[in-house]
């Protein structure tokens, strides 16, 4: 007699399974998802149909509708490790990482060996900023599957990220071993090599990766980047033009075109508008619609001011805002952080207790942190990047707050939505409102305040006395220092028998960027015995004593210096700078404008080189500014926060009074 106790098949045959995989591998996923559907009716309790239905929908960026279809397959089979690693996967897409996380774990407790599954923990992790967290993730799906080149790239990434870059570079080069056409890991290459001032095998990276993947936007962009830094500005711009072709909403390219402009002598401010209103436009078409109702109070005692900053720590932005923020915290303001650089050195403890609150952006999505601006009540929204490195200008597309305002930025954003732009009267002068697409508004001294190092350098005497003979210096980016430039410091080592110029940056690291630098110089008649190159210090204190060995700096230009101009006077050396035509060409004259230092601004070329003369002839005078400019300094508007946020504060309150009488 025949059994009745027969249970239906409730998968299909491996023959099935192989039509449908081929399908999706081939990407021609409507018809795999047709065929997955009319097996789903033969087989309605099919785990493995509704798991590999979910990888369908999720290539076709159906995530929603993909999560559900893998909990369909895990509620069939609450043992399907695969389907919990696709599950956790999808949400790690949809920025959800902790529940990915929760996945992983569940995918790994039913499969012990998921080399994937390990993968995928450790960039959820990862994503988290939790880089030393991830690295045993990493390393455990490598010792199951040791030739899974994905994994070693994230490995090296993660070893990059916590300062262990040799063995990054072992993670990387293992991964192109195994994998030689991974375009992707050429580009963390180049970034990699780019740190270490390697930049031949940094361009070779680049260029590999752009021959294995022509279509790869990033590593254009990023050798743009590169070759910006190394003063190829036309390169850099054919490079940036080449990503914006492959990916027009492309931020990163799109600012770094802008941004690498004004390193040009022949800088023209109508095509950087053009090009900057250009940009504004092109991110206001890829923005969704929405439609935004303030949350704002409207009658405030105090105002809540949103920054929107990559640079809250040790670095030159972190120095233009600390004091100006401990100020404001006093006043009647709301200081509240979106944080777009999760930076962990030991400056970041001075930020945060400033802040009631501190949201870090960095992987989130523009209008997920608009949501979150919107939230908080901001009633004044600032950009503090501009469109240097790790801005997010395109939340500013959305008008997340009432009144939008750029400071410290390098000149005009081309983003109509950003109500104003602030500087001051020497930085932005009337004549040149027309440079700006934003409302420009002047502070009367000074736009950006300077916060002084928390620890003390002795000022020593000056160097000239003990070497016989002066000592100019620069310790701004060598990018800074084009060929006009070395043409006219040149003509100053040749006009001071004697005299040396010391130029330290970290490009120097590079020997044969070093090499380079002497060949200029010769070029202009200045032996390499004249010049002292130094390369990246160690620790700021150590940059800072550097100015020990300087009697005189002397500012580059067109892009002139600003954070060291600021270090400058603070170790008692002066600068001489040259009177300019636009934003970053005013640096310099308000600084010294601002310390009462006029005589340290020339108008012209020749005066600059005579003003270099006269100054280093007259040692008693040099002496005098050396012992009394830190003093000068720390109670000018360049460096003191309460003078600064007197007219600051009266600004903000100004801009919201402006505000609410239209209302």
């Amino acid at each position: 007699m025949i059994s009745n106790n027969i249970k239906p098949q409730t998968e299909p045959d491996q023959q099935v399974k192989k039509i449908i995989l081929d399908l999706f591998e081939s990407n021609k996923l409507i018809d795999a998802k047709k065929e997955i559907y009319k097996q789903i009716k033969k087989y309605p309790n099919s785990s493995i149909l509704y798991n590999i239905l979910g990888a369908v929908l999720a290539e076709q960026n159906q995530l929603d509708k993909a999560i559900t279809s893998y909990k369909k397959a895990i509620k069939i089979n609450p043992n399907y490790a695969q389907a919990y690693n696709n599950l956790g996967t999808a949400l790690h897409k949809l920025k959800k990482a902790n529940e990915a996380v929760d996945c992983y774990k569940k995918a790994l407790s039913l499969k012990i060996d998921f080399a994937e599954a390990f993968n995928n923990m450790g960039n959820a992790i990862r994503e988290l900023g939790r880089s030393k967290e991830s690295l045993q993730y990493f390393e455990k799906a490598v010792q199951i599957k040791s030739d899974y080149a994905e994994a070693y790239h994230n490995l090296g990434a993660a070893n990059e990220e916590v300062g262990n870059k040799k063995k990054a570079l072992e993670n990387y080069q293992k991964a192109i071993k195994i994998k030689p056409d991974f375009a992707e890991v050429y580009n963390s290459l180049g970034l990699l090599f780019t740190d270490l001032a390697s930049f031949d095998e940094a361009i070779s990276s680049y260029k590999q990766a752009i021959k294995l993947q022509p279509n790869y936007e990033k590593p254009y962009n990023n050798l743009g980047n590169l070759q910006t830094d190394l003063g190829k500005y036309d390169i850099a711009t054919n490079l940036y033009h080449q990503a914006i072709k492959i990916k027009p909403y492309y931020p990163k390219a799109n600012s770094n075109l802008l941004f690498s402009l004004n390193y040009k002598i022949d800088f023209d401010i109508d095509i950087y508008l053009s090009e900057a209103r250009k940009l504004g436009l092109n991110w206001r078409l890829n923005k969704k619609n929405l439609s935004i109702k303030y949350k704002y109070e409207k009658n405030p005692k105090k105002i809540k001011l949103g920054f929107v900053s990559a640079d809250f720590g040790n670095h030159p932005g972190g120095y233009f805002t600390l004091s100006t923020l401990r100020e404001l915290k006093k006043k009647n303001f709301e200081l509240i952080a979106y944080s777009n650089f999760d930076r962990r050195d030991e400056f970041v403890h001075h930020f945060k207790p400033l802040f009631s609150k501190w949201h870090l952006i960095v992987k989130k999505e523009d209008e997920e942190v608009v949501d979150q601006i919107v939230e908080d009540g901001i009633h004044i929204l600032m950009d503090m990047q501009g469109h240097s490195a790790y801005n997010r200008l395109p939340i500013f597309v959305h008008k997340s707050a009432p009144i939008q305002a750029s400071w410290l930025a390098q000149g005009s954003t081309g983003i109509t939505e950003i109500d104003y732009f602030i500087g001051s009267r020497y930085i932005t002068p009337i004549n040149e409102e027309k440079h700006f697409v934003e409302k420009v508004l002047r502070l009367p001294e000074i736009s950006q305040c300077f916060t002084p190092p928390d620890f003390d350098v002795k000022i020593n005497n000056l160097p000239v006395k003990k070497n016989n003979f002066i000592t100019f210096g620069s310790l701004n980016k060598l990018t800074k220092v084009n060929n006009d430039v070395i043409t006219l410091w040149s003509k100053i080592l040749s006009s001071i028998p004697n005299s040396k110029l010391l130029l330290k940056s970290w490009e120097l690291n590079n020997q044969k960027i070093n090499e380079e630098t002497l060949k200029k110089f010769k070029k202009c008649n200045i032996n390499k015995e004249r010049l002292i190159l130094r390369g990246k210090s160690k620790t700021r204190r150590e940059l800072l004593e550097v100015y020990n060995e300087i009697d005189i700096c002397l500012d580059p230009f067109p892009f002139q210096g600003n954070t060291s101009t600021c270090e400058a006077v603070w170790m008692g050396v002066p600068v001489i700078t040259l009177k300019g035509n636009r934003y970053l060409f005013h640096f310099g004259e308000s600084i010294n404008s601002n310390l009462n230092m006029h005589d340290w601004i020339a108008e012209n070329k020749n005066e600059y080189v005579s003003k270099a003369i006269k100054f280093s002839s007259n040692l008693d005078e040099l002496s005098k500014i050396r012992v009394n400019l830190r003093k000068i300094a720390l109670e000018s508007p360049v460096f003191s926060g309460h003078r600064f946020v007197e007219h600051f504060s009266k600004m903000l309150w100004d801009m919201w009074k402006k505000f609410s009488d239209k209302k």
